[in-house]
Order: C-alpha cells, then structure tokens, then sequence
C-alpha cells in the first residue's frame, strides 16, 4: 500500500491539531457553565431539592441514548462518506438521522412522563419525597431531554465533517444560555421546578443554536444517492451495539444516584450531584480532546495497520498524560475548591467523595482511545461487551458498598469497577486489535501515566493546604500540581523506549505544525 503523500499528513496533523484546539475551547465554555450555577442553585433551593432534581435527571439519562447513539453513528458514517468524497451521501445520512431521533425521542419522552414519576417514588427515601406529585418535574424535564436528543445528532453532524469551529461556537452559545436562563428560572422560581424549568429551557435554546450553526448543511441540495431505508440499515446496524453499549453505561454511571436515592436522603444525593458536577467538567476537557479521535480513525481506516498502530500508541498516551494532567490537581485540592465554590460544610462532608470520583475518571481516561478506535472501525460487538462487563460490576459493586458502608462509600463501586475495566481493556486491544502491542509499549502509552497520575493524587490529598482561602491560590495551586504532574508525565515516558518514541513524534509533529502554518505563510 502506498503510504500518504507527506502535504497529506501536514495537513492531516494540522487539522487534527486545530480541531483539538477548537474543541478544548468548546470544553472551556462548558466547563464555565457547570461549574457557574451550581453554587447559586444551591443556596436558593437547596440541598434537598437540588437532591431531588438530579434524581429526576438521572432517571431521564437512558432517554439520553438516542441523541448519544444515533450521534455516534452519524459521525461515523459522515466522516467515512466525507473520506472518501461522498458529500451528498454524506448529507442524506445526516437527514435520515434526524427524522429517526424525532420519531424515537418522542416515544422515548412520551414513556418518561408516563412512568418518570412511579420510578421516582419508587426510589426516594424520604416521606416528603415520596408524597410529592412528580408528574409536572418529568413533564418539565422531557421537554428539554426531547430537544437535547436533536443538539447531539446536530452536533455529530459538525463532528462528522471535522467542523469543530462550528462545535466551539455553539458550546458558546449553550453555555451563555445554560447560565442565564437556568439562574433566571431558579432566582425567579426557587423551588423544584422553577429549576429544571431553567435546565429544560436552556437545552431547548441550546438546540436552536446548533440549528443555527449546521443551517448550511441542512439546506445542502444532493442528489438522493441511496435509498433512505439503506441509510437506515446502516446507521441501525451500527447503533443496535453501540446502543447496548451506551444503555450499559449509563446505567453504571448513574447507579450511585440510583442506590444513593433509596437509601440516604436526597440532600446526601444533591452532595453527590456537587461532587459528580465537578468531576464531570474535569472529564469532559479529556473527552473533548479525545473525541476529534473518532472522525480520524474512520477516515484511517484504509491506511496499514502499523500506521495505525504508531497512531494508536501516540494517541494513548496523549490522552492518558492530559487526563492525569487535567484531572489530578482536582483530586488533590478537592477540599479547599469545595470550600471556597460551596461551603466548608459541604466540602467536609463530601471531599472525600470528590477524590474518589476523581480517580475514577482519571483511570476511566484510558478507556477513550480504546472506544474511539473500535467504533470507527466497526467492532462495536467487543465494546459492548466490555461495557456491559463495565455496567454489571459498577452495579453489584455500588450496591454491596453503599449497603454496607453507608452514603460514605459512594463513588467506590464505580472506581472499583474502572480499574478492572482498565486492565480488561488491554487484555482486549492485544488480543483482538494489535497482536504486537507489548506490556512495555502498554506502560508506556496507557498504563505509566495513569498510574503516577493516581500516586500524586493520593500522596498529595493528604496536606490540608489551609493557606489557600481565595480563587486566586487556589488557581496559582491547581498551575503548580499541573506543572508538577506534566513533569512527572514526561519523565515517565522517558523511562521506556516507546515512552522517548512518542515524546519525539509528538514533538515533531507539533514543530512541523508550527512551520507549516505560520512560517508558511510567511514563506
């Protein structure tokens, strides 16, 4: 097989450097809105209803699975289409995409408003909780779950055509609304309602936006290229795994909600939605950079399997280093950054849990490449076999824990269940993708960062770090650990051969990237 012309891999690096960038820059718009109303949503309505609404959202999350898959499998089939210079089929994939995620979120929402509220009775443990009418609350929240479906199907459209400019300006927009009206709604409306109200509306806007920003591609004139039942197969056989999948996941991610609700009081849960709020933000700047992966893989499918491998391994450890890099300082100053965002009572009572929390994304990091690389190339079977694996373990580990250590062990059962999928991923991708992949290039790539990364975090959570008292030591700490822990990431590396390997690959490629886009112009 001929190898790619080297202008194709400038530009191919190029793109892929550019649309990591946009893509963090989406994250950062995000993480702004996150982490922004939580504190002023709590202190109007409290913990107990901030409890009780993360409930409600956790029983909606399933429903979540039609934007997720059908997304997925529109960024695959767009991406592999635009590869190969199908357009217009490209365009007619994204269209029948769209029509299946109006008809199955409608269904799907139709069902929530029906049974949303007999699951939450079911679950609460609370008197008051359960003699609440919660009819309106899952009424309010179908309505922004219905328009969240159609932002990700828009948004994997974007995604599929590697548009990530287009990704960023809508994150924009999505965050500037998130914060407005959902504080709007809340100051106004202090109560249960008043906020998911504020949540529903904002996705409802969010939607319009990433209407707005792919209003060109929908308006594409095509020819009709396949019939729409064709279309249908395939994005259908590549969503009926990855569906199962994602169904597992999102079971296992919300199973501490779940346990949490039917046995502590619902306050306990709104500790846990503070903690999970902000290890959610610190995970998703690793998936964003992660996610521009997909796309690339798909359009890689062609090339050898060695350039795929050399790709793979390089990419591994980007994702690993940035993950601890990203993600342990949080781990590390959990008790003073919840402090100072919500109160020295709640950080008491729930920095531990937020470590906990922490660590499990971080290890969840090496999980990112792994499902990137096997989805674009069509083994959905294995993920869903090692997510299924994922969710049946987080679920008897959450339930055994938390029964029998109390609210004090949530989080555990799903750390507990990470760290065994890490080591099943590896077994996965020696066996089932690349044969030659060593223990010393898995050191090297996956299992060296996560590791240190997990070391510091633990080491240094011990010191109380009683002298940071305002955001801006906390911002100068959380710079000094990110600097710390980067280091410890680089010299790690250096200790292997295949560690100096992609140190040099990775350096080269951004040295080429620099010349080629600036001091080319200038040429």
């Amino acid at each position: 097989m001929s190898k790619p012309q080297s202008g194709d891999r400038g530009e191919a690096r190029s793109s892929l450097l550019g649309n990591s960038s946009w893509n963090l820059a989406a994250f950062v718009f995000t993480l702004i809105a996150n982490l922004a109303t939580v504190p002023f949503v709590v202190r109007w309505i409290g913990l107990h209803d901030f409890g009780n609404a993360g409930i409600v959202i956790a029983v909606t999350a399933p429903l979540t699975l039609v934007g997720t898959v059908l997304g997925q499998a529109t960024v695959r089939e767009t991406s592999t289409r635009a590869g190969r210079g199908e357009y217009s089929a490209a365009f007619h994939v994204a269209a029948v995409a769209l029509k299946v995620c109006l008809i199955a979120a409608a269904i799907g929402c139709i069902a929530l408003v029906l049974t949303g509220p007999w699951i939450m009775r079911s679950l609460v443990n609370n008197d008051a909780s359960g003699s609440q009418n919660f009819t309106v609350p899952f009424l309010i929240a179908a309505v922004g779950i219905f328009a969240q479906q159609f932002s990700l199907v828009l948004q994997a459209i974007s995604v599929g055509r590697q548009n990530f400019k287009n990704v960023a300006k809508a994150s924009a927009w999505s965050s500037f609304v998130t914060v407005s009206v959902t504080l709007g709604f809340t100051w106004f409306i202090p109560t249960l309602n008043g906020y998911l109200s504020g949540f529903a509306g904002s996705l409802v806007l969010s939607a319009a936006g990433w209407l707005l920003v792919t209003r060109h591609i929908l308006r594409r004139d095509g020819h009709a290229g396949s019939k729409v039942g064709d279309e249908l197969n395939t994005l259908l056989h590549f969503g009926k795994w990855q569906g199962l999948s994602q169904l597992a996941g999102i079971f296992g991610n919300q199973m501490d909600r779940y346990v949490l609700a039917s046995l502590a009081p619902a306050a306990v849960v709104g500790q846990y939605n503070i903690c999970n709020r902000v290890q959610e933000a610190g995970y998703i700047a690793t998936i964003r950079a992660c996610e521009v992966l997909f796309p690339r893989f798909g359009s890689m499918s062609a090339r050898s399997e060695s350039e795929r491998f050399d790709f793979f391994l390089s990419s591994s450890w980007v994702n690993a280093a940035f993950g601890a890099i990203m993600l342990s300082p949080i781990a590390i100053l959990s008790r003073p950054l919840l402090t100072l965002w919500v109160g020295s009572e709640t950080a008491e009572a729930a920095g531990h849990l937020l470590q906990v929390l922490i660590l499990g994304g971080l290890i969840g990091c090496s999980y990112n490449v792994f499902f990137y690389y096997a989805a674009s190339m069509g083994k959905n079977a294995i993920v869903t076999m090692v997510s299924l694996a994922y969710s049946i373990m987080t679920v008897i580990f959450s339930i055994v824990f938390i029964r029998y250590f109390g609210p004090i062990a949530a989080g555990s059962g799903l750390l507990a269940a990470t760290i065994i999928r890490f080591g099943l991923t590896l077994v996965v991708i020696r066996r089932r993708f690349f044969a030659t992949f060593t223990g010393e290039q898995m050191f090297a790539s996956t299992v060296g960062p996560t590791v240190v990364g997990s070391v510091l975090s633990l080491v240094f959570y011990q010191v109380r770090f009683q002298w940071i008292d305002n955001w801006f030591l906390l911002g100068f700490a959380y710079i000094l650990f990110f600097g710390i822990v980067g280091m410890a990431m680089v010299l790690t590396a250096m200790s292997s051969k295949t560690g100096r390997i992609i140190l040099s690959r990775i350096y080269g490629s951004i040295r080429s990237t620099i010349a080629d886009r600036y001091f080319g112009r200038l040429a």
